[in-house]
């Protein structure tokens, strides 16, 4: 108990004293802390002692690029393939410890000292204006450099997505075929072509402004263009954007002097190689909704008894275009009327028979039609029509017989044709 009562009262004692320094001669206690900094800060700014800083990811920059250019070589991949930060121990003076940083310092290597291609070690240096570098880690940097070269780069421009209903697309044209690059012999080797993309998606308005391209290798891979020299991969694309509307074509309107064609001569028939004689035009909104054909250059007629085929051009109004060809080739087939003619109760005769035979026929007369020319059918008489039954080799009895025809003497013309009216068979009874 004694002992519990001596550590109360030695407690009561601290916290006595301590209430009595910070509650008494505040002010004396203030200006000594007051004094204590000024005489700190006086300290610093008569002594300011070294300490020693790192700093870490400092850049490092590359000099001497031009040189290295002109004796033509290059870094492989560019100076991005040396892209590397170091960290800089710095001993600087106290007082400017706290504000030293990356920016305050400057790290570099140089490729003034290469004259050959193939792998370099290069020393990194560095120095700052706000105290002594004490070292760089790492100390060293390893580049590949190549020969310099130029090639040129085949340029490829291609379309993206789809037109709106009713619009047209040209083909693309581009102010260049090519690009030339300059760069490291390995890295321009794997480069075959250049590629832009044009985006036609929704699109209703031509295009024409300057693309970017990306480079691509044999397997189709896009191949980084930041170490390389020479024109900007870009070009200049333009690609024209219409509206268009498919018109029939007026072929008939544009055959004349049908009505003057020679007695007895007609249009057979007409027609283009277009398929269903249509053509698709391509122009503004407002001139296109007032076409509803297209018409031809004319093809006259008058007096022709042949058939006849020529290119004609499709007349297109002002400002307006066609997909395809501004021709076509019009046939007009001009022939001969046809006509047909009746023959009536022509006689059969029989031939064929042997000697001492005679025949009996189910039938004595036939009636016929010869269809063909006017001309042709208007030279043919009843008296040049021959009905016969042959009956060559043929021995006694009933014989079922298909009857042919001749005119003159000579068999039917292959421009006419011959049609039974009765029939086409006689039951022809040979006899002795």
């Amino acid at each position: 108990m004694k002992n519990n009562a001596k550590k109360n009262r030695y407690w009561d004692i601290i916290k006595q004293w301590l209430k009595s320094f910070f509650t008494k001669n505040i002010a004396i206690k203030v200006l000594s802390l007051v004094f204590a900094m000024l005489l700190w800060g006086y300290v610093l700014m008569t002594d300011n002692p070294e300490r020693i800083k790192t700093i870490t990811g400092v850049p490092v920059n590359i000099e001497g690029e031009a040189d290295l250019a002109a004796r033509r070589l290059t870094l492989i991949g560019g100076r991005d393939s040396i892209e590397e930060e170091v960290n800089v121990r710095v001993r600087t003076a106290l007082t400017s410890y706290a504000d030293l940083n990356a920016d305050d310092i400057t790290a570099s290597v140089s490729l003034n000292g290469i004259s050959s291609k193939g792998a370099h070690s290069l020393i990194i240096s560095a120095r700052t204006s706000s105290g002594q570098v004490v070292s760089i880690s790492p100390s060293t940097i390893a580049v590949q450099v190549d020969k310099l070269v130029k090639r040129r780069i085949p340029v490829e421009v291609r379309t993206e997505g789809d037109l709106p209903d009713n619009y047209w697309m040209g083909s693309v044209q581009v102010d260049r075929t090519y690009i030339e690059l300059e760069g490291a012999e390995s890295d321009l080797a794997d480069i075959v072509r250049a590629e832009g993309v044009i985006d036609i998606n929704g699109r209703t308005e031509s295009f024409n402004q300057s693309i970017m391209l990306t480079l691509y290798n044999e397997a189709g891979e896009e191949v980084e263009s930041t170490g390389l020299f020479g024109s900007m991969a870009t070009c200049v694309a333009k690609l024209e954007i219409m509206p268009s509307k498919v018109v029939p074509i007026d072929v008939e309107g544009a055959i004349i002097g049908r009505y003057a064609l020679p007695e007895n001569f007609e249009i057979a028939s007409y027609g283009t190689a277009l398929e269903e004689n249509v053509a698709r035009i391509v122009g503004d909104e407002e001139t296109l909704a007032k076409i509803s054909s297209l018409a031809l250059e004319v093809l006259d007629i008058s007096g022709m008894t042949e058939p006849v085929e020529k290119e004609l051009a499709i007349l297109l109004p002002e400002d307006v275009k066609i997909i395809g060809d501004d021709t076509v080739k019009m046939h007009v087939v001009i022939r001969e009327k046809t006509g047909t003619s009746a023959f009536t109760e022509l006689p059969i005769s029989v031939i064929g028979l042997g000697e001492k035979q005679s025949a009996v026929l189910s039938s004595e007369t036939a009636s016929i039609l010869l269809d063909g020319r006017v001309s042709l059918l208007s030279g043919i008489t009843r008296g040049d029509i021959e009905v016969y039954a042959d009956v060559t080799g043929l021995g006694i009895g009933a014989h079922e017989i298909q009857l042919a025809v001749s005119i003159g003497g000579e068999a039917i013309p292959s421009d006419l044709q011959c049609q039974f009216v009765s029939a086409a068979a006689v039951s022809v009874t040979i006899t002795e």
